[in-house]
Formats: structure tokens, sequence, C-alpha cells
């Protein structure tokens, strides 16, 4: 998607102008006392059009270019030469009243000519990546639907206990599962349905069962559930500490620990929701197929419907299909020509390898699981994926140039790793650091320094580069974007923040979210987290974490301003070592504080974006506000009660087991001791490793040094215009550098195909199939694939005790990788 494009309603078409957002604002600021009193008739909007239309005069093409751009504003200053440019609020009372019938007409018709296929491939067509909002989604609605009902309540408290339980659970198993919000979503759908079917209905039970499953229903349960439903990042914190340091924090503390991270997160959102859910712009990508699957099963005729036809079907055909490469034939989930060819040599396992944890790099494999591919290369807007694309090429040059040219002793330590190992290459013994929970430098000293894997360490670098460049790109092509967001918090500031988007125009029955609300949010959520940090002596001084939270809002706004446009969500692993990285220079020595400042750096940021999408979605699915608010908080408490609770239940119960490096089949530390790997190496070893003479002095640098990397995008932008050098996004692609430096990687080059396929191939030449089921089939693609995947992982991978693998066979050699190549070197 363009960077800087926005629709501008303007009483005639939908999307008839696509224009920069900098022209838009002009356009929407001119003083209404200096239009020669056109608009005696309150019909602001309409004006834009009469302006916009002279403005636009001569000009070869509506879809302006910046040259064009210059060209426009001058005409417009010409003949509208107000200098402060600004509408007050009360100069639009009244005029949006009379707009907003036009668009709803307008939209209704629009909508109607897509449903019936009476409308033309032109109108199919996505041009524009927000368009999918417009075109795919319908703004159906009806207020009189009760979103809070007994139904809605006891399933979402039901689905919200089952998947933080669940969560809290896969925290400490071997193998880690995650409760997908789309899983939920189908059992909902089945369970929602029964009840409204078995449940009495009439007289006094009608408050039990209202009447037919409702959307509004089914999305509040979802919204709230998937709040629920994971492992906070408090509990890393909170259980290492039990484990490894000795420190039990009591319940009243570790529950308001885990509560107070959160609501901050929901304090950030508040304050950018105007920003970042309203417009058509923010079409939050990764909200689309969920919203998109709740509109079909709502809204179409069930079984007579192409699309849950559709949906259905693939739905079945993907969990029987997911049987064979997760469980009977392990070689499809990722085939590699090289690898069949030679299963000896570490070169063709580091370069081709991928299908297991930490193997290769997965050069031209191809991978026919579907539960490592995802959907994500369906509903990614293409530029996102190009940009990623570029990134994952320049993975496999800056992979193998780093250890084969043996940079940082690149060859003496495994291809691919996390871990810390000492000059001989064995892991390194990091709590030999430590001296009552402090770093010691005499203990040190013995032990030696302290390296990464070459890979590893060009992750971290790559990462930095990236989250640097982050602030460059936004600022300077998200800047009229952000303007508003500060012009808020000046009191003074009259100027009415317009939007016109359809689905936003029919939210507005719905009384919608104070801002006060969310500022005393955020103000006791801001006083619960110092309380909690001072008495859980987490050796994070106030200011410290005062510090940590102000630049976690800053970091806020500028990833979840990706996270909307465009659908860049991948900065959660990188952000967290940011926030380390920063920790480590407020307060060095310290792990502890450490692991306390990656918590209320990454946690509050990642909370922000979860809700935010939340809200989009409520906005898509017309629930009201108020309610997407109040059934998130319940959640987010509801779920930190439960995972403290299962914490404490399966520490006492398995302390050993998950103090163990291999653990046992039932239960593993993995994810505790890697949390507490990093805070070590960051909270411990940061100036060995990191400082001026460290090994790995650059990571910090290259923060500062990705400032300047879109720089070249953007004078290439001033000096070719029309070339597209906009549509590059520098932050993805350096966060894409070094991807796969961890992990499975066979689903990469099939996602990378799949993507193109789609979102170009598909999208440009079959505009009406991808409007109508592009996003239906990303739905059921996963939604069969994760129910199956969670029976497997109880009935044949262990996580109900007892593992069942299938019968070694030529597709299931247990002594190679799952792709046949050698096995990985940890």
């Amino acid at each position: 998607m363009k960077a800087g494009s926005d629709s501008v309603y303007t009483g005639s078409s939908i999307c008839r102008y696509s224009l920069p957002e900098w022209i838009k604002n002009h356009v929407q600021a001119l003083t209404v006392a200096n239009v020669d009193n056109a608009l005696s008739a309150a019909r602001v909007p309409n004006f834009y059009d009469n302006v916009l239309g002279e403005a636009f005069a001569g000009l070869p093409s509506s879809r302006s270019h910046p040259e064009d751009s210059s060209k426009i504003m001058e005409k417009l200053e010409d003949k509208h030469s107000d200098s402060d440019l600004s509408i007050e609020k009360k100069d639009l009372d009244g005029a949006e009243v009379t707009d907003d019938a036009i668009m709803a007409k307008e939209v209704e018709e629009f909508e109607e000519r897509l449903q019936n296929d009476d409308a033309t491939e032109e109108e199919y067509r996505v041009e524009e990546a927000y368009e999918v909002a417009l075109k795919v989604l319908s703004t159906r609605d009806d207020p009189e639907l009760q979103a809070i009902t007994f139904r809605a309540i006891f399933l979402g408290l039901g689905f919200s206990a089952f998947g933080a339980v669940l969560a809290q659970i896969y925290y400490f198993k071997p193998q880690t599962l995650l409760v997908s919000q789309l899983f939920l979503l189908v059992l909902s759908y089945w369970f929602g349905g029964a009840m409204a079917m078995l449940l009495p209905s009439r007289g006094l039970f009608r408050w039990i069962n209202p009447g037919p499953f409702n959307i509004k229903e089914h999305a509040a349960i979802i919204i709230m559930a998937s709040s629920a439903a994971v492992s906070a990042t408090a509990i890393q914190v909170i259980s290492v500490q039990d484990l490894y340091y000795n420190r039990k924090l009591n319940a009243g503390l570790a529950i308001f620990t885990l509560i107070g991270s959160q609501l901050l997160g929901y304090g950030y959102a508040g304050l950018l929701q105007d920003l970042l859910v309203k417009p058509t712009k923010c079409f939050w990508p990764t909200t689309i197929s969920t919203a998109n699957l709740f509109q079909a099963l709502h809204y179409d005729n069930q079984m007579t419907s192409k699309r849950v036809r559709l949906f259905w079907t693939i739905f079945v055909v993907m969990f029987f299909w997911e049987i064979i490469p997760q469980w009977i034939f392990p070689l499809l989930t990722g085939v590699s020509i090289f690898c069949l060819a030679n299963n000896s040599s570490p070169v063709f396992r580091n370069i081709f390898g991928g299908a297991s944890n930490n193997e290769g790099m997965g050069l031209l494999s191809w991978s026919f699981d579907w539960n490592l591919i995802g959907s994500d290369c369906l509903f990614n807007p293409l530029w996102l994926q190009i940009n990623q694309d570029i990134g994952i090429c320049l993975t496999y040059v800056l992979m193998a140039g780093v250890y084969y040219g043996n940079i940082w002793r690149a060859k003496d330590f495994p291809f691919m790793s996390q871990a810390i190992f000492a000059e001989d290459g064995t892991q390194y013994n990091q709590t030999g650091l430590l001296t009552n929970g402090k770093f010691d430098p005499e203990k040190y000293a013995e032990l030696g320094p302290a390296f990464f894997s070459a890979t590893n360490a060009l992750y971290f670098i790559t990462s930095n580069l990236s989250l640097g460049a982050t602030f460059t790109h936004v600022f300077f092509w998200h800047w009229r974007d952000i303007k508003p967001f500060i012009k808020t918090f000046n009191p003074w500031n009259k100027e009415a923040y317009v939007v016109h988007d359809p689905h936003y125009e029919r939210m507005k029955v719905y009384k919608p979210i104070p801002r006060w609300w969310y500022f005393i949010l955020l103000a006791g959520a801001y006083a619960i987290a110092q309380a909690t940090n001072y008495e859980g002596h987490s050796g994070l001084p106030w200011w410290a974490l005062t510090v940590i939270l102000l630049i976690s809002l800053i970091m806020s706004l500028l990833f979840s301003t990706l996270a909307a446009t465009i659908g860049f969500r991948e900065f959660s692993t990188s952000a967290n070592g940011f926030y380390q990285m920063i920790t480590a220079y407020l307060v060095p020595g310290d792990p502890i504080a450490n692991m306390y400042g990656a918590l209320y750096g990454q946690h509050p940021q990642g909370q922000c974006i979860l809700m935010l999408g939340d809200l989009k979605l409520g906005q898509y699915v017309k629930l009201a506000p108020r309610v997407t608010f109040a059934v998130q908080i319940l959640g987010t408490v509801v779920g930190a009660i439960l995972n403290y609770i299962m914490m404490v239940t399966i520490i006492d119960a398995n302390r050993g087991a998950l103090l163990s490096i291999s653990g046992t089949r039932l239960w593993s530390g993995q994810n505790a001791q890697s949390f507490n790997t990093n805070g070590i190496s960051w909270g411990g070893l940061a100036p060995e490793m990191f400082g001026r003479h460290g090994v790995y002095h650059m990571v910090p640098i290259s923060l500062a040094i990705g400032v300047f990397l879109p720089l070249p995008f953007i004078l290439a932008w001033y000096i070719w215009p029309k070339a597209g050098f906009e549509n590059f996004s520098t932050p993805i692609i350096l966060q894409y550098s070094a991807y796969m430096s961890v992990g499975i990687n066979t689903s990469v080059n099939p996602a990378m195909v799949i993507g193109l396929f789609s979102q170009w191939w598909v999208r440009t030449r079959y505009p009406r199939w991808f409007t109508k089921y592009n996003y239906i089939v990303a739905a059921a693609l996963d939604g069969g694939t994760q129910v199956i995947s969670f029976i497997l992982n109880f009935a044949v991978f262990g996580a109900s005790g007892n593992a069942h693998n299938f019968p070694e066979w030529w597709g299931n050699d247990f002594s190679l990788s799952a792709d046949r190549c050698l096995l990985p070197d940890n």
C-alpha cells in the first residue's frame, strides 16, 4: 500500500479520490468562514467535492502523485488563502448528518450490487490495500441485536477460563500450543448455536435464550476469550523468580502485577483509538479474515451460501489433510531435494535444511504443512509481503556470509542457536555469574567471556536497525496521521478530527468510550505498576519504570501505526530485546530488574496493539465500543487470576522437571529458562558483551544507524516521485534480514509464492473471486488446521501424558531431521 494514502469520501462515490493524507487534512481543514458562503447549506463534505473537483481539473489522473499534489494545493491555496486552516467542531454541527445519510444510502446500494453479483469487475477490484475493508466487509448492522446476554457471558467466561488454563499449561509443556482466536471462534460458534437450539426460549427462560445466536454475542465471546487465552508476560517474570531466585511473590502482588502490566496497554490504546481505529486507512489487515468469517456465518443463508459451503468444505479437507504432514508423513513439512540427495553434509543442512528447529535457512525447500505456512500470506497486503520477501532474500546472503566468513568466531559455535556459549563452545554457566541475584565481576573473571551464535548476533543487529528505522519511516510517511494524536494533548485545541468511514458511520448510533475512562484506566494501571514494582522488590527504580513506560507509549504509537495501516505486527521479539537493552543502561548488573524492564516495556505495547485490533474488529461487526471495552477488561482479569493459579500449581508439583534442562515428557521449563537466559545476558553481561569493547558492540550502535537507513528511499522518492519508492518500508526489510536465524524455515518459500499469487495475480486478474472468497479461504485453511492440531497435541504428541509416534518409515525417519537433513548441532 502506498504510504500516506487514504480515501476521501466526497458524497458522490465510494473511494472516488485516493489522496496523500496531508492533502486530505488540508482540504478538511479549510476554514468555514473563508469559503465565500459555500457552506450556507451546512454541507461540509459536499463542499470538499466541489473544491477537489476544481483542484483536479486538468490533471491526468485522480490518483495523484507527489508533483500533482503540489499543483492541487496551489489551486486550493489560490482560491482559499486562509492561513489558519482549521475547522472548529461547532462549524460541523449539522453538516455531518446530511452527508452521513447520503453516504449510508450509497454504501447500501454499493454493497447490494456486490452481494447480488451485479457489480462490475472494476467495482470488485481492490486497488489500494485498505479498500478490502470497504469491498470485502459489509457495513450491515442491527442496533437492536443484544450483545450482552446470558449466553454471551456464560460462553465468554467459559472460553476465557478454558483458554487461560490451557495457555498456562502449555507454557510449561515441551510442545508449545497457542490458543488461537480462530480456534475459539469456531468452537464458540458450535456451542452458541447448540445453546440457541436446545435451551428453552419462552416465558421466563427467554433471558437465557433470547433467540438465534447472533454476530454480536459471538464477537463479544471471542474478544473476551482471546484476551484471556494467553500466558501473560508477567508470568515469565514471576515464575523465573520462583524457580531460579527463590523469590515467591504473594498471590495478591502477583495477580496485580499481571493485571497492571496489561491494563497499561489498554490505556495506551484509548489514547490512540481515534487515530488508529476509526479511519478507513487504518484497516487492520489481520482482522479482515476474522470479520469476514463472522459475517459469513451469521449473515449468509448458511449452507445455501457459496461462501459458507466453501468455508466448511475447505475446513473439513484441511482437518483431515493435516494429519498426514504433522504425524504420518513429516517429510512433507519440508521437502528439500538437496537434503534428500545428501543428508550427511553440514553445509547442505545449514543452507537447504529447515524442517526442524534451528536446523537451517531452508533455501529452495517447500512445506506442505499449513500449520507452518499460515494464512498471513493470503491477507497481508502485497507491498508488506514484497518488503518481507526482500528482507528474506537478504537473510540468505547475510547469514551465510556471517557464518562462513567466521565473523564473531562463528564457526566455533552452532550455525543457529539462541543459547550463550563459553569460549570452548559449551553452554555458558549463566547462573554461576550471580551472587544474590546480581552480577559478580569476580565470578565472570573465572568463567571468561560469553558468546552468541553469529546468526543470533546478526538478528540482534538487524532488529535494532529495524527499530531505529521505524522512527524515521513512521514520522516521515505518517506524520499527518500522527499529528492529530499529538494535538489531543492540547486542552485548548478546538479542531475536530473528521472521519468519514462507512463502518465508523454505522457505529455512531452507539455511545463512544469517553476519553476520560482511558485516562483513569491508565492512571490506575500506572499506580498499580509502581506499587507492585516497589512491593515486589524488583530492583527497578520508580523513575526507571516511568522512563520505560514513556518509551513504551511512543513505541506503541509507531508500531500500532504499522499494524493498522499495513498489518505488520512482528516486533514482539525484537521489542523485548530493545527494552532489555534500555534497562541494562538504566539499571546495570541486575537480571531481575532487567526482566521487569522488559515486562513493562514490551507487554503494554503488545496489549495496546491487541486492544486496538479488537476495537477495529468490533467496528467491523458493529459491536458497541463500550461492550468491547468491558469484555476485554473482564477477559484480562479472568485470565490473570487463572494464569497465576495454574502457574503456582504446576511449579509446586513439578519444580524438579522445570529446573531440568531436558525436562520430562510432560513438563518443561524451556520458556522460563529462555527468559532467564535473556535476563542474565542483558542484565548481567551487557557491559562485557555489548559495551564499547565488547564483541557485540554493534548491537546497541545499530539502533542509531537504523534511524538514517530510510533516508535513501525518501531521497529517491523526492527525485523520482512516480517510481514507487514510497512503497518500500525499511523497517520491514531490516526486520526480515535475519528472519531465519531461529525456528522452522521451510514454510518461507511457499508463503512467498502463495502471497504473490493471492495478493497480486488473483486480486488483479480475478477481482470478483478475490473480494468474495479470498478471506473466507484464509479462515477455512487456518480453522481446519488449528482444530486438528489441538486434537493431535492431546491425542498423539504427548500433551495428555503419552506420546504415540507414527511407526518409523522412509517418510518418518527418527535418525534425521524431518526433511532428512543432518540433525542440528544443538
